[in-house]
């Protein structure tokens, strides 16, 4: 596209272009040439030419001034580019018009003030951002990003540099757009977990991930995410206040899962996968699960918090009725080791 572009320039103006220290860059003659090849009056090119500054920096600035001052609807711009952002990967081409809406609309309660967004709104606003879009397909669905990683950046920096904050509620509200609204629910989901970390949400990150919602979510990416915030707190192996043995209620151990697919009694506590050969005795595979007595029970061991439902239980064991008692929990093989050589607390740090 680009040789094209030049093919059809005059000798003084492929002068002015190749004059200009910024065309050493690839990704400055992009930018260049498509701005170009969008310039409506062709009798102008030569004056334009001679305002391109010298760097890609400066000229993305000149580019998105421009933008800027042709667009009314800046804060339908603003409110995109941000959602951009924070997508990380990009945002379904499905998507894009109801999430622009509900995102513009999250804080109004009045109807009759609502923002209305519709795909002709859209169309207008995206012809004049195409030369800063590109599209990507991924697991075969169409999504839009940016054209290059420094415009993300430069953006990132003017929007968020000294507003974290407002980067945390997209995240937040990116979140539950995809967990309520999103058109394609398998791709959306496993889009949850880096919404939700991004936000800080780490509770509700590990009640998802242990939750039906979730089985988009492949094997890897829960452990990574599980592992990654569980408790640092190292603790002793023998039994006591400061090393309490990980409960499940009788109720939840029969009622409920850890993860998509396992059932309670089997799974890491952790991970959530099943542990293989879970009844075989000797089993190299599972480890106790123990907690800290941050995330135990001042009473233990007469008193245990089930894992699950955090409901304080009477620690019934030895009784003439074993199903009432509650289950001890264990960890795989694997999160043991990756706790490091010595015993850590098994719970999230989700406070």
């Amino acid at each position: 596209m680009e040789y094209d572009a030049l093919l059809t320039l005059e000798p003084e103006q492929k002068s002015l272009i190749l004059n200009n220290k910024g065309s050493e860059h690839p990704l400055y003659l992009s930018y260049l040439c498509e701005n170009l090849r969008q310039f409506g009056d062709y009798s102008l090119v030569t004056k334009r030419l001679k305002t391109y500054p010298q760097t890609i920096d400066e000229l993305l600035d000149v580019l998105l001034n421009e933008v800027s001052a042709t667009i009314a609807n800046q804060t339908l711009v603003d409110a995109f580019f941000k959602l951009l952002i924070a997508a990380n990967v990009g945002i379904l081409e499905s998507d894009l018009v109801q999430m622009l809406e509900h995102y513009l609309n999250m804080n109004i309660d009045d109807e009759k003030n609502r923002i209305i967004i519709d795909r002709m709104t859209w169309s207008t606003i995206q012809r004049y951002l195409k030369l800063f879009l590109d599209t990507a397909w991924i697991d075969g669905h169409q999504l839009i990003i940016f054209r290059h990683s420094t415009l993300q950046k430069k953006l990132r920096k003017r929007y968020f540099e000294e507003n974290t904050n407002d980067l945390i509620s997209i995240h937040k509200f990116l979140a539950n757009f995809y967990l309520k609204n999103s058109t394609i629910k398998d791709f959306s989901t496993r889009r949850v977990p880096y919404h939700y970390e991004q936000a800080q949400m780490i509770k509700e990150l590990v009640t998802f991930l242990r939750s039906l919602d979730s089985r988009a979510v492949n094997q890897l990416d829960r452990q990574v995410y599980l592992r990654k915030h569980r408790c640092t707190q190292i603790i002793h192996s023998q039994d006591g206040p400061a090393s309490q043995r990980a409960y499940a209620c009788s109720t939840c151990a029969t009622l409920f899962k850890l993860g998509p697919y396992t059932m309670t009694k089997a799974s890491c506590m952790i991970c959530t996968n099943p542990i293989l050969n879970f009844n075989q005795a000797n089993n190299h595979m599972k480890r106790e699960a123990r907690v800290c007595n941050k995330h135990g029970t001042p009473g233990y061991p007469r008193t245990i918090k089930c894992i699950i439902c955090r409901i304080l239980r009477v620690n019934l064991t030895g009784t003439a009725q074993p199903f009432l008692e509650p289950v001890p929990m264990h960890i795989c093989f694997q999160c043991a080791i990756a706790g490091g050589a010595a015993t850590r607390c098994c719970e999230f740090n989700n406070d």
